[in-house]
């Protein structure tokens, strides 16, 4: 186990391209820049998967059932199947992205000298993209899930024939961990199930692939999706994903939310408690999500000896997700807090 602490970005930054959103990092973060890099996901993209959701309005297989705005979670657009029609597939542009930025990171690479530095690609859980499109119904989600998640895993292929083993791919999560927290009275079976229904995705995958899990909360407007009790439930359902963990494939991080979007991570000590039963193995990394520009650092310093001293180890520091939902101002407080914490 690694005693460097480095800095985890989530994935979205606010700038004006990959290369703006890169350099930024870089110069806030400079050594302090952990093992993998995202583009800064920007344009459409800031907004997580709003754009995919939107792309729907045109599938000849779906129709709107309730259109939305995106001012909250419970104002968003909900599609249903056409009657006659079956859903069965999507178009996705994970590999398109990609392809935007891998020059551009390769660039960022040789710069800095990181042969070891990896592409850090998001990848939205295909059940949470699911859920979204048909109006976060269980059912309706879990039903037409499957186009997505065979949509989801052709592009991680198209991906990884490019680039191999130089991609790390972030699975990003909110739904499955809103899904565990309702199915707290469930126990073990329940978390069991769910994190087998997430690692499907990871076992059609290529074989050496790498990967991360970004346990999400929800950030959408800079508002939160979940609220944590404590960090019970994520511990559970990292411990479930990292247990049944895929052979031939590699886990290199695990990232758990302790911020709730615009609202700061608890000083209450109880919170973290739940982290002393995290089973992380050799390797694979735990990403902390407590960094907030919202309190000083002398907290944010607390908080972190309160996480590590559960944990047993130095963590590494993270946002509670990506920073695509703040303005340029409270980014850079944000990254450079990070990197003071790591240092």
């Amino acid at each position: 186990m690694s005693s460097t602490r480095t800095v985890h970005l989530v994935g979205t930054i606010p700038a004006e391209s990959a290369r703006e959103a890169m350099a930024l990092v870089v110069d806030r973060v400079g050594d302090r820049l952990g093992g993998h890099i995202p583009d800064g996901e920007t344009g459409n993209r800031s907004n997580w998967i709003n754009r995919l959701i939107e792309s729907l309005r045109t599938h000849p297989d779906l129709e709107l059932k309730r259109d939305g705005e995106w001012t909250s979670y419970t104002d968003t657009p909900a599609f249903r199947v056409r009657r006659g029609h079956r859903f069965r597939s999507v178009d996705l542009d994970y590999h398109d992205y990609f392809v935007e930025s891998w020059d551009e990171f390769e660039k960022v690479k040789g710069e800095l000298g990181r042969p070891d530095l990896l592409f850090q690609v998001g990848i939205p859980g295909p059940i949470d993209v699911a859920f979204a499109a048909f109006g976060f119904n269980p059912i309706g989600g879990l039903r037409n899930a499957r186009p997505f998640e065979e949509a989801t895993a052709e592009h991680i292929r198209r991906i990884h024939a490019r680039a191999g083993d130089q991609v790390v791919y972030q699975l990003e999560i909110p739904i499955e961990v809103e899904m565990a927290i309702r199915m707290r009275f469930l126990g073990r079976p329940g978390i069991g199930w769910l994190a087998g229904r997430i690692l499907d995705l990871v076992e059609a995958s290529p074989e050496g692939t790498r990967w991360g899990f970004h346990l999400c909360v929800g950030d959408l407007n800079h508002r939160s999706f979940s609220r944590l009790k404590d960090a019970a439930i994520p511990v559970r359902l990292a411990n479930a994903l990292i247990a049944r963990f895929p052979k031939g494939r590699r886990l290199e991080f695990v990232h758990m939310p302790f911020a709730h979007a615009v609202e700061p991570p608890t000083t209450d000590e109880s919170f973290y408690a739940p982290l002393r039963n995290l089973a992380l193995h050799d390797g694979v990394r735990f990403a902390a999500g407590f960094v907030h520009e919202g309190q000083d650092l002398e907290t944010q310093r607390s908080i972190q000896e309160t996480i590590e001293r559960q944990v047993g180890r130095p963590v590494d520091v993270a946002a509670a997700c990506g920073l695509g939902r703040r303005d340029l101002e409270h980014a850079r407080a944000n990254l450079d807090l990070s990197r003071r914490l790591a240092e």
